[in-house]
This record gives C-alpha cells, structure tokens and sequence, in this order.
C-alpha cells in the first residue's frame, strides 16, 4: 500500500467536495431531511419520548437519496473529466486508488453525519429539558442517542461501498446516481418483504426481513452495539471493494474470449468472497456479543434474566410468538418499546433454546386473524387520557409462550405490567417440568371460586391463585387435618377464622418450620372476610340462607402470636396523615388508607448489616422499605387500606426484621367505631369516628424467623409434631423447640382484585393518576423468598425509565389543569343539578303524601301518576343538562387539543428550520469566497 497516493486519492476528493458549494447544498438537504424525518412527523410528539425512532425508520430511505449524491461523482467525474487515464498511470496499485476514493466518500459522509448529529442533539436535548436555556447537561439519555448515531454512520459505510461499485460501472454521473439508487434498493427494501412477497408471518419471510439494513440497524437503534451488526456492515464493505477493484482492473484484462474467461473468474472469485462473508455474519450471529450504551439500560436484560435463560434445559425450543400493534396510544408507547426490546435481547440470548416470533399485527389484518385463529387472542380495549381527552383504543401488546405440548396462557402486556419478569416466567414455567408447591390454608377468606347461593352464580378466584399458578404448584390445604404433606410455602389469609382444631394444626405446621406467609387484616373493607376480632361466618346455602345458623367457634389466634413472639392489636386500625394522591377524595377523606414511600416519614427504621459501608447506610437510612431484605428492597410505593400494626415482644428471641413502616404522622381508631351497619345491608365508615393521634412509626409487614423453645402443656397446640407425639408416650412433658420461618402482613385487602388490576394498568386515565404500588410485587418476592425460589425476585423489581419531552409537558401542563378542573367543574354542577331535580321529585311527593282528609286508594293512584309525570320531566330536564354537559367538555377537549397542537407546531416548525441553517450559511460562504476568487483572478489577467 502506497500510503502517500492513497491520502493524495482521498484529499482531492474530500477538497474538491467542500470547495464547492453543491456539497453544502447536499449536506444542507440531508440534514433537513432528517429533522423533518425525526421531528415532523405525528408519532414525535405522540409518543413524548426524546429520542430518534421516527428517524431511524427513515434513515435507510433517506440514505438511498444522499449516498448516492457523493458516491456519483467517484470514478464517473474522473471519466467525465478525463483524468481516469491520468489518474491510473501513477505508480500506486488499484487498491490505493480504490480505498482513497472510499476513504473520501466516507469522509464526506461523516461531516454530514456530523452536522446532523450537532443539530439534532441541540434541538432533542432541548425539547427533553425544562431549562430556561438550551442546557449542555444532557437530559436525553446519551447513550441512547450516541449509539444510534453509531449505527447511522455503519448504514453509509456499507450503502457508500455499494454506491462506489455504481460509480465505477459508468461514466455517466447521472447514471451512477440511478444505478447507486437501484443497487442499495434491495437491502433497504428486505424491512418490508412481507408486504413484497405477500406473504404475512411466515417465518421464512421473517429471515428474509433480518438480512437488510433496517433491520441490521434495529439493534444500534436501541442503543445496543453488536458485534454481529459490526460484521454485516464491514462485510458489505468488504465485499463491495473487492468488487470495485475488479472493476477498475478489467483495464488489464485479455481481449476477446479470454476477457469474458477471465471475467467468470473474476465473478466466481466474488461470489465465493460473498459466500465467504455471509457465513462469517452468520457464524458471529449465532455468537453475538451486545453491548447496552444506553444511560437507563434501556436495551439489556438483568443478569438474572441471562442465566435463567442461558440454563435453560430443554428437548424443543422455546418459542416466544409476539403480536404487536404497529401503532399505539401514548401510554403505552413505552411498554411497547420495552416489549420490543426486550424480545430482542431474549432471542440474541436465548440462541436456540429460544424462538422468537414478532408480528407487527394491525386489528384488521392477516397478523391478528392469525392471533385469533391458533392462540384466541383478540385486541384489547384500553382506555388512556391523552391531553386531556378520554378515548379507547384497541391495542395488541399480546405473547404466547410454549415449548412442545406445554403453553401458558397468552398475556396482554398492559402499561405497568414487570415485562422483563412476565417474559422469563412463562419461559422458566413452559421449560420447567417439577415446580415448587405452595399450600394455600382454608380459611373463611374465599380464594377459590365457588358458587354463590345468593344469585346462584360461580365466583372466581381471587388473582393471587392465578397468578401463583403461574409459577407454582398450588395446593388446597385443609387445616381440619395435621398438615404433614410437604410444602416449600404455605399462604395463610386471615387465619384468625380457623376453628380450634384447624388453629392447632395450622400452629404446629408453622412450628415445625414451614415457611408461612400469613396475612392478617383488623378491618378488611375491600372483601367479604371477617375482621379479626368480629366472630366467623354463619355456614348456609341455598334455602338454608333463609335460617338463622350459629357461627362455628374460632380458634385462639393468640396462640399463633405467642409462637411467632409478636403482639397484634385485633381491634386496633392504623391510620397515617400523608396522600401521595390529592386528586382522589376517598384517600383525602379515610386516612386509614396509608402510604408507603420515600415520602411518608421515616427515619433510621432498620438496622443494616453488620458489614455494610457507612456512606451506604447513609444514603439508605430514610427508606419506608427494608433496603437489606430481598423481599422489599428495590420496592418504591405500597398501599394498605385499613391495616393493622405488629411490633414484637421484649421476650422474644425470635429475629424480627421490619420490612414496611409508616411515618410518624400516625395514629389508631376502634374497628367498632370505623364501622357501620349500612341502611341498604353490609358495612361501611362511620364519617363520624374518632381517630387517636399517637405519633408512633408502626410496623405493617415483618420477616420472622429462628429457633424457640415452647413451654411444655397438657393442651399445647404443637402436640401434633412428630417430636412432641413421641415425648408424649414416654409421658415426657419436655420443652418443644419451634422453628419459625413467617412473613406477617397486617393487611389482606391487598391481594384483591383492584391491586392486581392497578400493576397491570398503573394509571386511572378518567382523573388522569399514575399509581406506582408493589402491593402485588412485595407479595410475589415474598412467597418466593420462602419458597426458596429466588429466581424472580431481582426481574421482578426491574423499571426502565424512558426519557420523555419534559419541554412540552411543562409548556401545556397549565392548559391540561385548566381543562381538567373545568371538566371537574362542570361535572360537579351536573351532579348538583341531578340532585336538585331529585330533591324537587321528593318534595312534591312528599307534600301530596302529607295531604289530609283523602281516602288512601285515591292517594296510592295519585302519587302514581304524579311520580311518572315528575320522573319524565326529570329526566327531560336531565338529559338536557347531559347535552348541555356534553358540548361543555367537546369545547374543552376542542381548546385543549388546539392549544397543545399549537405548542407542538411552534416546536416543530423551529427543530425542522433551524438544522439546516448552518451548512447552508457555509454553503452562502463557500460561493462568495468563490466567486471573489474568480473576480480576483479576471482582474489579474486583465492587467496582464
């Protein structure tokens, strides 16, 4: 390699493009082009995120318009120009020629990429910052962004070496243009071959589809670097060189029939060098090695995640088949890319023990019909509130996860649905053939479906069951017998309605080492489940419904709390003066609902290990969550509605390990004085009750575990353990040692149906609140923790976070309050007025009932026919008032939109403008510094 021509090839191509001001014009389109690509587009702004989606799917279009711009000019201006000839007799081998003209190409390339990158970077991070000033801080997630930048730049190094190869066939330049357009066309066109071939969702044609560029760039998008992307790219390069220096050698090859010989050979040679490097992608493809870039590790899996699946064990692969919406409402923008992603990421790890299918699936199209036809899954219905206006959408966000003949059921991926942990359960659930069991106890808390003799219709389980059955082996226990059936985890819910042999038994389980999960709740407002100081239930069904029953006896719970070292205020309620959510009057009004976060108060409530760094103790000490435990580190919200308080006792030589506690905001209130009997049947809160301020941090969830000596007794509950059966006979009343392993929550209302609902859903788009509860999270880490399977537990707590234009929110966040309390407003006069005009239905009612001296048959009839005329003229009256409602909140949503549009224009219209505007004011330089050199050098020569 003669290096001296070879800079001398590149420094007059890479001069002679930027002393002319055609190469600025150029840049000047490619990067307004881009801006428009990135920014102008709806999807920018509908999906508030700051990075450069819209872009990159453009990009590889865009590029089949700008490569060839600089790839024309190669070898067919040489020829224009005649210097070809002049240019070949230098003494430098073909390749020197070659590679300095690429070399230049490339340079050209990077500069525009360059300016781009300098423009968009400014106009991204702005628009993601509230500053007052364009910050040089950056508030986008750069890594993100740089390594999308990265892929971009790998696209041109392989479509300039193809557009190269164009250049070289002709003289002609605009020839060389269409001819660099057409050879790029292929690779850039293979993203959409289904829609080529007509053909949806084979997977032939997904192969197909992972050859082109777009695809090969997907990766880069994401913000992971991969080494097989790397060697595509560098392939291409490779290859396509090679072939532009057989181009430019055909000068010296033989005339006649040995020149169409030595072209064969010359093809030959090729294709095996093609054939050669379509393995070497292959081969480094079935050997990835990725790298995340991104700042929020967007784009990787948790370690856990990798060794679950790189474990794997299987006689078939696991096939993950995926069918997403192209398109999707703003909230669930996010999922998507996180579902997408992480598909991604599961088949570059999984190699073949995973199979992973995704179908971008339109409601009305061949991808949905297939979803229906082989897995049942039908769009989902979601409801968002996007600016201010409510709307239902129909999205696909579904997986179905088999191996073989076993499947799990497919799932819809919702908004705050843990996607990572979803993915590798059903993975390690599918591909697992012996599970773990949990043995759930019967209690009166009914978490199985049974038939309700009242309306004589099934009730479902309660979501715990199902979603533990997801993973575990569950078992109904009868606590009426000794519970001697092995279980690695037993889940107790209200245990304080066993009867006093079931008591007996579910004690002596707990004290032979049984990990127990147990769930107790004072006041369980949100079920139909006796507190635990109200007696049991009446048994009945059917006709006997209808005859007074004695409630069964209970057992002594106290004797549990002996066993476990705790005290438990049965009558007591916990309440706390702290609403992380203003916006929802229930929570403003029962402060009984309480909190638990980095919000609500506390200070230095858990002892950390011995070992453990000050600075980190420091940085931990104010948590509302356990930071050591497994079970609730990493947790960021809880709700317990209604709950009770354990502390433990001073006599106890059990560890008891806090996990959540309140603030000190706090106080109790009677489970007598909370409630009372509604008019309509059933319970509810006493408005009036009397709440006691006592300014203590309570304990609501603990972890209690060690070894104790029991006292010996004739009517000792743990007779039934086999140690204490054999003590027995021999007459022995010798002290029992327990083993305790428990995790006690003092609240039950949690594992109801709303909670699991909210984890699914995260937000309440009618009010426009996002909740952030692990209600459903701390229970799942619990069971697993003492299960023994703590496969799960770090995935589970895992939450991408997403960067979103923080400029724009702020800019219509006053427009979107204002809409929203006028909305409120004209709701609250709506309620009003229907309570007024029913108040009037009553009044006159109530006046003709009051009417004397008439006989009691005529006031019957009278009333009668004055309620049906009343009601009517309500319900004109009403559905007047709903109209005039309706055209109130049209107005509203119609301002609203207007004024958000009007912000997102005025943003748009400058990130589309102000791009371009630097290579174009060099480009205004570059021509009046040429033709001031021109007019210099006519007034020179005219002088001569």
């Amino acid at each position: 390699m003669n290096l001296h021509v070879l800079l001398a090839v590149f420094r007059r191509n890479f001069v002679s493009y930027f002393a002319n001001p055609t190469g600025y014009v150029f840049i000047c389109l490619f990067v307004l082009l881009g801006a428009i690509a990135a920014f102008w587009v709806p999807d920018f702004f509908g999906n508030n995120l700051a990075n450069l989606d819209q872009l990159s799917f453009w990009f590889p279009f865009i590029m089949l318009i700008y490569i060839p711009t600089i790839t024309m000019g190669i070898w067919a201006d040489e020829r224009k120009q005649g210097t070809d000839e002049l240019l070949l007799t230098i003494p430098a081998a073909d390749f020197d020629i070659v590679l300095g003209k690429y070399l230049a190409a490339l340079a050209i390339f990077s500069v525009s990429l360059l300016f781009s990158l300098l423009c968009n970077y400014f106009v991204l991070n702005n628009l993601a910052s509230t500053d007052t000033w364009i910050a040089l801080t950056p508030r986008l997630d750069l890594g993100l962004f740089l390594g999308t930048y990265v892929g971009y730049w790998l696209v041109g190094l392989a479509m300039l070496a193809i557009g190269g190869v164009a250049s070289f066939l002709t003289g002609n330049i605009t020839i060389a243009f269409v001819l660099g357009v057409l050879f790029n066309m292929p690779l850039v066109f293979l993203t959409r071959a289904d829609a080529i071939f007509g053909v949806y969702g084979q997977e032939g044609v997904l192969a197909v589809k992972r050859w082109s560029i777009g695809q090969q760039f997907h990766d880069f998008g994401r913000g992971v670097l991969s080494l097989a992307g790397f060697v595509y790219f560098l392939m291409i390069l490779v290859v396509m060189l090679y072939a532009s220096m057989t181009l430019i050698g055909r000068r010296h090859w033989f005339s006649g029939r040995g020149r169409w010989v030595q072209g064969a050979h010359f093809f030959v040679r090729g294709l095996a060098l093609a054939v050669v490097a379509l393995g070497i992608v292959v081969v480094i493809r079935a050997h990835d090695v990725r790298i995340d870039v991104t700042t929020e590790r967007l784009s990787s899996v948790a370690p856990q995640t990798r060794d679950l699946i790189e474990g794997l064990k299987t006689e078939r692969p696991v096939k993950i088949e995926a069918f997403i919406s192209p398109s999707v409402p703003e909230a669930y923008v996010q999922t998507r890319l996180n579902l997408r992603s992480l598909l991604d990421e599961i088949r570059a790890v999984g190699g073949d023990n995973v199979k992973v299918i995704v179908h971008d699936t339109d409601r009305f199209s061949p991808e949905a019909a297939l979803a229906e036809k082989r897995y049942g899954i039908e769009p989902r219905q979601v409801a968002t509130l996007n600016h201010g206006v409510y709307s239902v959408d129909n999205v696909f966000l579904h997986v179905a996860v088999g191996c073989g003949s076993r499947r799990v059921p497919p799932a819809f991926i919702d908004r705050d649905t843990p996607v990572e942990y979803e993915l590798v359960r059903s993975i390690c659930t599918v591909s697992d053939q012996k599970r773990k069991r949990i043995g759930v106890v019967r209690t009166d808390a009914p978490l199985y479906g049974s038939i309700n003799f009242q309306t004589m219709q099934p009730t479902q389980n309660w979501p715990i069951i199902d979603e533990l059955e997801k993973q575990y082996e569950v078992v109904q226990v009868d606590p009426t017998k000794p519970i001697t059936e092995k279980f690695d985890a037993l889940l107790a819910v209200q245990p304080s309605t066993l009867g006093p042999q079931e008591m007996d038994n579910f004690v002596a389980a707990v004290a032979a080492g049984v990990p127990t999960a147990i769930f107790e709740d004072p006041a369980p407002m949100l079920c139909d489940v006796p507190a635990s100081s109200m007696p049991r239930k009446a048994p009945g069904g059917g006709m006997m419904m209808m005859m007074q029953r004695q409630a069964p006896p209970k057992g002594d719970v106290r004797r549990l709390w002996n066993l476990l070292g705790v005290d438990y205020q049965d009558s007591q309620v916990i309440w706390q003066d702290y609403n992380p959510y203003t916006k929802i009057p229930d929570f403003t009004r029962d402060k009984e609902f309480v909190f638990i976060d980095s919000g609500s108060g506390v200070k230095d409530a858990f002892i950390a290990p011995k070992d453990t760094d000050s600075a980190i103790k420091k940085l931990l000490q104010d948590r509302a969550f356990n930071p050591w435990d497994p079970i609730s580190s990493g947790l960021q919200q809880m709700l317990f509605p209604f709950p009770g308080a354990t502390a433990k006792r001073n006599t106890s030589d059990l560890e008891f390990t806090p996990l959540a506690v309140t603030g000190d905001r706090t106080g109790t209130v009677g489970f007598r004085d909370l409630v009372q009997m509604s008019p309509m049947g059933g319970q509810r809160v006493n408005p009036q009750r009397p709440i006691v301020p006592t300014g203590v941090s309570y304990t609501l969830a603990a972890r209690i575990r060690g070894k104790t000596t029991l006292p010996p007794s004739n009517d000792d509950p743990f007779k039934l353990m086999e140690e204490a059966k054999k003590k027995q006979k021999k007459g022995e009343k010798t002290a029992v040692e327990a083993n305790v392993n428990v995790v006690l929550t003092t609240d039950i209302d949690m594992l109801t149906q709303a909670f699991f609902m909210i984890r699914e859903q995260g937000d309440n788009p009618q009010i426009g609140v996002h909740f952030r509860f692990d209600n459903v999270t701390f229970i799942l880490n619990a069971l697993d923790e003492l299960a023994g399977d703590d496969r799960f537990i770090e995935i589970r707590k895992r939450r991408p976070v997403h960067h979103p234009l923080a400029r724009v929110e702020e800019q219509t966040k006053d427009a979107k309050k204002e809409a929203a309390d006028s909305r409120e407003k004209y709701s609250k006069k709506y309620e009003e007025q229907e309570k007024a005009e029913q108040k009037l239905v009553e009044d006159k009612l109530a006046d003709l009932r009051s009417r004397k001296n008439i006989d009691t048959q005529q006031m019957l009839i009278e009333v009668g026919l004055m309620q049906q005329d009343l009601e009517r003229q309500r319900e004109a009256k009403l559905e007047q008032l709903r109209r005039e409602k309706e055209r109130e909140e049209n107005k509203i949503d119609t301002d609203l939109a207007l004024k958000v549009r009007t912000v997102q224009d005025k943003y748009k219209l400058w990130a589309v403008l102000l791009p371009p505007i630097l290579p174009l004011v060099l480009a205004l330089i570059v021509f009046f510094a040429r033709r001031a050199r021109e007019r210099e050098g006519v007034a020179k020569s005219r002088l001569r």
